[in-house]
């Protein structure tokens, strides 16, 4: 059984009923919700009324096809990865629909094992942009103190100025008077933090590579 974070929302739109079954139950078996649609149409009615993790689709079905399923289902939560299943596959179909925004495309017949692969695919790229959702919670968070502490002094009437603050204890010299004061000292990480951040939504840094560059930063 999968643990609650692996666990997946999932419809399968499919007209054939021992295909349908079959994966119905080997899903239910490895933890998922699911929900069946005999038809595009039903499958539509159901985007209506919930958002699923992974729509898994036949390409053609009666009253709508698996494109437009996947455009409904991506309408209603544009994080929402699609499968489309076809016993007619050609490359025209496979670029259709990967440019309409499919996640994978599998050609019948195929083995339980490749759906099983393509769904836990799914499920680590799920499970890591709701990581990265909420990296970046805590880095929005984390800017906003950042912006608070930069405005309290003034707020207070404070001095911030370098030179006028206490010399510590274990200087061996004068405080080095220097051209910039703290105000800017925290837009500077302030600009640096959003540089990095925007770097990771880009995909230019990895997840590691992201928190190690931040816990420098914030040293």
């Amino acid at each position: 059984m999968a643990g609650s974070e692996d666990q997946l929302s999932i419809l399968i739109a499919e007209d054939d009923e021992t295909l349908a079954a079959a994966l119905d139950e080997f899903l239910r078996g490895k933890g998922h919700r699911v929900d069946l649609a005999a038809h595009g149409g039903e499958a539509l009615a159901l985007l209506e009324e919930k958002t699923y993790s992974l729509v898994i689709t036949d390409l053609v079905m009666p009253e709508a096809d698996g494109l437009t399923v996947l455009r409904a289902a991506r309408q209603r939560d544009p994080a929402t990865l699609v499968v489309i299943m076809t016993g007619y596959a050609s490359l025209d179909s496979a670029i259709g629909a990967i440019r309409e925004g499919a996640y994978d495309y599998l050609c019948k017949p195929f083995k339980l094992q490749e759906i099983e692969i393509s769904v836990n695919n799914a499920t680590q790229l799920i499970n890591l942009h709701e990581e990265n959702k909420k990296l970046l919670q805590r880095l929005d968070d984390l800017t906003a103190k950042l912006n608070e502490m930069q405005q309290l002094p003034q707020f207070l009437g404070g001095d911030t100025r370098l030179e006028n603050r206490p010399r510590p204890l274990w200087s061996p010299g004068p405080v080095p008077l220097r051209d910039y004061s703290p105000a800017d000292q925290n837009q500077q990480f302030l600009t640096d933090l959003e540089r990095l951040r925007s770097l990771y939504k880009e995909s230019m840094l990895t997840r590691d590579e992201y928190q190690r560059l931040k816990e420098r930063l914030l040293i």
